[in-house]
């Protein structure tokens, strides 16, 4: 989504966390702020800050200002871009077995970013929607590292810069994070039919202005035409 009032780049991401032995959804949309170990804790603040949902004027993503949808978000802002982060750990369980006040924002959320304590490799049907076209799943290690796997869609080109089987470290964990999720989210709207990317509508205009302006000459009228 482009904020045409200032040109900025506005994106929503998912941000599902899986304790350990957990795989079926209704589980994992289950928990929230009491049952999230410390390091996810410290991940999700690394991310960007948190904003008061209530109070908040720029991109919500969706989320409700009435609180239904939780008091804080993660966020995080340049000049370019917003970037927010449908934290299921926020929002507040309630009695509704399927969660659906949940689901209903990270079940349309094009990129996942899925921390999982979990001891088996995440499965990226997990959270069961259409869209969920991306996922850039983090395994925390004991030696201080993070795992990364990616998954995508058939029709999803790679996108980067974290990549599938790569360690990186705390320090810089959360900025390749963001990235990536810039880049899955680029991707999967390019996917889309009837958008077009820059590049591409550049050419269509050149390509218009040859057919348009184009004759058949020989090489002396080309010449003569050029130089004076």
């Amino acid at each position: 989504q482009l904020d045409l009032t200032n040109g900025r780049e506005m994106i929503k991401v998912g941000l599902i966390y899986l304790r350990e032995g957990q795989e079926e959804q209704i589980e994992v949309l289950r928990n929230d702020s009491s049952s999230r170990s410390e390091l996810f804790a410290e991940f999700v603040r690394s991310l960007g800050w948190p904003i008061d949902i209530q109070t908040h004027r720029a991109y919500l993503g969706g989320l409700d200002p009435k609180l239904t949808t939780g008091v804080t978000a993660p966020y995080y802002a340049t000049s370019t871009l917003e970037l927010i982060f449908h934290d299921i750990t926020s929002m507040p369980t309630t009695d509704d077995p399927q969660q659906i006040h949940k689901k209903r924002h990270v079940g349309n959320d094009n990129v996942h970013v899925v921390w999982t304590e979990h001891l088996r490799d995440y499965n990226p049907r997990t959270i069961v929607s259409e869209f969920n076209d991306a996922h850039i799943v983090v395994y925390p290690l004991s030696n201080g590292l993070f795992k990364i796997h990616i998954f995508q869609k058939e029709n999803i080109e790679l996108f980067g810069p974290l990549m599938h089987g790569m360690c990186v470290s705390k320090q810089l964990l959360p900025s390749l994070i963001r990235a990536t999720c810039f880049m899955g989210n680029k991707y999967v709207r390019y996917t889309h039919e009837g958008y077009v990317t820059p590049f591409a509508n550049r050419k269509r205009v050149l390509n218009q202005i040859v057919e348009r302006h184009k004759a058949d000459a020989g090489f002396r009228d080309l010449i003569g035409n050029i130089v004076p």
